[in-house]
């Protein structure tokens, strides 16, 4: 790889393997695959880490679903920041640092292990197992890392006659519900407990540890606070990323996805061989209760590392990002990529959504507030409650998926071919998406998704073969790439200039921010009383439910508000050879194309397609002439 100096002819370029890229390009495209292998190294895992710890799925899922919700409240703070101080590039390695420091942090967290689990002694016959004091080791990250390193003073071990009868609890359990976790002590399993001396103690499923609740409960306090923090402080990463790289392909802004693609394909490189590498990761160095017996505790701290190694490496590669005098703000980026695709829409599809665009005073500020309220059509909710509905999913699958496969028998190294099959069969609808969208249309295609969403989560519930959820996430991958393609082409289309930013803004809170963040919270308050397979059960009759209800709510407001059209809301895609026009009047098909229904001069007047205000009587009166002379 070598830079080519083009500062007589143009931008510099690097040639790789006698390709060439536009050096900013290029740089961009590393950023993005270091960066989101630090993520794929570790953040898919922290729910089964967290599981690890004795965490409950409702702890677990408010650690997992605070962080999109604390990302879209920092947005405006660093929006005010970014527009004032216009530091871009230092704000960006802030960040970055931000997201190594407290991620060690939080592997720096964890509760005291001071009980062992042990078969009770054979001469004991009304007892199966009693508590043993553990060995000491070394407690959160810094000290894993000493023990694996062999730094630092010999820590006394479980006593060598204890290894081969300590036991995990779920070897005593043969009616375990998968999802539930931990699982309490109790006087009928160990004999030797006593609550009143000991406290409440709690063991994780997969596990030989036992540990205090208290402890548990001061280590998901800490962590929560360290997760707030550190997502408040490193947020701004990816929008200045973004940025930059929409400074780097302002010529050709579609080039947009090619770049941004590095970040799937390093996300799910890094988390298979985290995968396989956590396979061979589960001794530790002076375990508390080593075990003879295979258990599915493993050795995160392999994640923690590799997941800072991968950020520190991308801070190196910010350090060469370049941004213009006038760089877009964090805030307004999500909606400039959004714009990228919109022209892949179909002509004929394209005039469909406009003919429902939102109505708004164009003198009005572009503000969140301005957008909600033009948002506020039967419609337009049901759609949103769709993108919502999907994002709730994602949230459940991203923090329960591993963990209830776990509970099933899965390994780490299921795990990482779950995500390189997931992220490839994204990468690839991502390519195709718009043929579909373009043949089916926008609502169609939402409600194809929650009923994909129905087959999925249901067949989920049923698997007792951890592997069988292979073919799973080829359909998870396609069912989220098209959905976000869909949602975002169709609220850039339907929404008016001057509040577009903004209906984009509260389309990625929706799914994003109460989508995910919400699934993965209440997701995990629902696992913790019923498990995990009531609830994908649960989530997919909702699914059918909200599809099933939203198509009876759109067919039956079908006509509500709509001045000069009474096809405006029909969702019939067959009729798509007879499309309305610019306020509803129809246009013919030729040879695939459309053909103009007016002039230059009248398409200008009437830019602001759907936008029907009552007091235009001019546009009607354009309307009735138009119907009453032919033209």
């Amino acid at each position: 790889m070598d830079a080519v100096d083009g500062a007589a002819a143009g931008p510099k370029t690097i040639s790789v393997f006698g390709k060439i890229f536009p050096k900013d390009a290029f740089i961009c495209r590393l950023f993005y695959f270091f960066y989101f292998a630090s993520f794929g190294s570790l953040f898919p895992l922290l729910a089964v880490y967290f599981k690890q710890l004795g965490m409950t799925p409702a702890q677990a899922g408010l650690l997992l679903g605070i962080r999109p919700l604390m990302e879209f409240a920092s947005h405006p703070f660093w929006g005010m920041f970014a527009s004032r101080f216009k530091r871009e590039k230092l704000l960006l390695l802030f960040s970055l640092v931000s997201l190594i420091v407290f991620t060690l942090m939080i592997g720096f967290v964890q509760p005291t292990t001071p009980y062992c689990i042990v078969y009770a002694p054979e001469y004991n016959e009304s007892c199966q197992s009693v508590l043993s004091p553990a060995g000491r080791s070394a407690h959160g990250l810094l000290g894993l890392v000493k023990d694996t390193a062999g730094v630092g003073r010999k820590r006394r071990q479980a006593s060598p006659q204890l290894v081969d009868t300590i036991i995990d609890m779920s070897m005593l359990d043969n009616k375990h519900v998968a999802g539930l976790a931990p699982q309490y002590i109790t006087k009928e399993q160990v004999c030797n407990y006593d609550e009143n001396a000991q406290g409440v103690l709690v063991s994780p499923p997969h596990s030989t540890r036992v540990y205090r609740e208290p402890a548990v409960q001061q280590a998901f306090m800490l962590i929560l606070i360290l997760i707030c923090l550190g997502e408040w402080f490193s947020s701004p990463s990816v929008p200045l990323a973004d940025s930059a790289t929409l400074y780097a392909c302002r010529d050709n802004p579609k080039d947009y996805k090619t770049i941004r693609i590095f970040g799937s394909i390093g996300w799910s490189i890094a988390m298979c061989l985290m995968g396989v590498g956590l396979d061979y990761s589960d001794t530790f160095r002076n375990h508390p209760c080593p075990a003879m017996n295979a258990t599915a505790e493993k050795n995160y701290t392999l994640c923690f590392v590799m997941c800072s190694i991968f950020t520190f490496v991308s801070c190196l590669l910010a350090t060469q990002m370049k941004f213009g005098e006038d760089s877009t703000i964090p805030a307004s980026v999500g909606g400039l990529i959004m714009d990228t695709r919109t022209d892949e829409v179909a002509p004929a599809v394209a005039e469909k959504a406009r003919a429902r665009q939102l109505q708004s005073d164009s003198s009005a500020e572009n503000s969140w507030l301005t957008a909600a309220k033009a948002l506020r059509n039967i419609h337009i909710v049901v759609y949103l409650g769709w993108v919502m509905t999907i994002g709730l999913g994602a949230g459940i699958i991203f923090a329960f998926l591993y963990w209830h496969l776990q509970d099933l028998g899965g390994s780490p190294a299921l795990f990482g071919i779950m995500t390189v099959l997931n992220h490839g069969s994204e990468m690839f609808m991502n390519m195709h998406v718009f043929k579909f969208i373009n043949k089916y249309g926008h609502v169609k295609i939402m409600i194809m998704c929650l009923g994909a969403n129905v087959i999925r989560f249901l067949l989920i519930a049923m698997l007792d073969n951890p592997w069988m959820v292979l073919p799973l996430q080829i359909l998870q991958g396609v069912t989220l790439a098209t959905t976000w393609a869909a949602a975002t082409t169709y609220i850039t289309l339907i929404a008016p200039e001057n509040i577009r930013s903004s209906a984009q803004g509260i389309l990625n809170f929706v799914y994003n921010g109460l989508g995910r963040g919400l699934g993965a919270i209440l997701g995990g308050v629902v696992i913790n009383i019923i498990g995990t397979r009531a609830v994908f059960v649960l989530y997919a009759l909702l699914c059918a439910a909200l599809a099933g209800g939203g198509y009876a709510i759109n067919k039956f407001f079908r006509y509500e508000g709509i001045k000069y059209s009474a096809n405006m809301f029909d969702d019939n895609e067959d009729a798509i050879d007879m499309m309305s026009a610019p306020q509803g009047l129809p246009i013919r098909r030729e040879g695939g194309k459309l053909t103009e229904a007016f002039s230059a001069q009248t398409t200008a007047v009437n830019s602001n397609y759907g936008a029907i205000d009552p007091a235009q009587d001019a546009y009607q009166d354009a309307y009735d002439q138009y119907v009453t002379t032919g033209r």
